[in-house]
């Protein structure tokens, strides 16, 4: 980056200061190679993971492609010399990938919060378990409902019921007074359904912005529990037009790192916090998270030195929180 402006952070965290120097987060995690604060940058959630040590992360390998990465990951955890057998080894991969699906799919729900406005599910009326197939026709639909509405947003989790037939359930930005859209069932007024789904039964709930019961949903239809027939497809879909997290990674001993991460969550309000052990290096982790108030709220006695500080140097009190 060219014209860096140096910016006294004690300036900044007494006021002096209120405009930093405009910071792509691509330019910061592609030009580190260490860091001390992981933050993924939810729009108006931020949620920041300090860890005890150091990290590394890899920039461009020699030059090989994601998919190659990937590859020789799986690779190395099948190595001969590894005690687990094959099976054991598989089902920890897909464990490992639904849980980072649910985190993504999670998150993806945060970044978009004051958007949805109606929570849907669609299912086959037919014992439909092809999951292509059911794909194909769900694709289908959303061409249809795009046609009425053009800047359609959609959250989409794929589940599969008892009987084994797939369906879906949507986080949309379709109001549910949308005549366009949505339609009255003839025996009971108090319910609605979606147009355009003639493949079975249709449910719409109304979404306010509840956060706990939009991530609840998340939790409940994205399974934990291994299903084969997933294998290889997308446990979620969504627009292109829904805003997207970004992750950063946070140099402390960097000083245009420090001010992006302060300026992130200065005017934030802390609303959950955690501490967990990496299972995979045995290593403290601490964990924030962030949102931004709708009443311009300001954290006037949140001691921000308090979370510029790696995991070593904050421990529990009796009570499990950290001080």
């Amino acid at each position: 980056m060219n014209d860096i402006v140096e910016i006294d952070i004690n300036d900044v965290l007494t006021g002096k200061v209120s405009t930093f120097p405009i910071l792509d987060s691509k330019h910061i995690s592609a030009t580190i190679s260490l860091y001390d604060i992981k933050l993924v940058d939810c729009y108006n959630y931020c949620q920041v993971y300090i860890y005890e040590k150091k990290q590394s992360k890899s920039i461009n390998k020699d030059n090989k492609n994601e998919l190659e990465l990937k590859k020789e990951k799986i690779d190395n955890i099948f190595d001969k010399t590894n005690t687990k057998n094959e099976c054991e080894l598989t089902n920890e991969i897909e464990l490992r990938s639904i849980m980072r699906s649910k985190l993504e799919c999670q998150r993806l729900a945060k970044a978009n919060i004051n958007d949805w406005k109606t929570f849907i599910t669609l299912t086959f009326e037919e014992n439909v378990q092809d999951v292509k197939l059911a794909n194909k026709r769900f694709k289908y639909f959303i061409d249809k409902v795009r046609r009425k509405k053009k800047d359609l947003k959609y959250l989409c989790i794929t589940e599969f019921q008892k009987r084994g037939a797939i369906h879906y359930h949507l986080l949309t930005n379709i109001d549910i007074n949308d005549e366009t859209l949505m339609y009255i069932q003839e025996d009971n007024k108090k319910f609605k359904h979606i147009k355009y789904w003639n493949e079975g039964f249709t449910s719409v709930e109304v979404m306010t912005g509840d956060v706990k019961k939009i991530i609840g949903y998340i939790a409940k239809y994205m399974t934990k529990d291994i299903d084969n027939r997933l294998f290889s497809h997308h446990r979620y879909f969504y627009s292109q037009n829904l805003n997207k997290p970004t992750k950063n990674y946070i140099n402390l001993d960097n000083k245009i790192d420090k001010d992006f991460y302060i300026k992130k969550i200065q005017e934030k309000e802390l609303i959950y916090q955690n501490e967990y052990i990496n299972p995979y290096n045995n290593e403290k982790v601490l964990f924030f998270e962030f949102i931004k108030p709708r009443n311009n709220y300001t954290i006037e006695n949140l001691n921000n030195k308090d979370f510029l500080c790696t995991a070593k140097d904050i421990k529990p009190n009796v009570n499990g929180k950290t001080e």
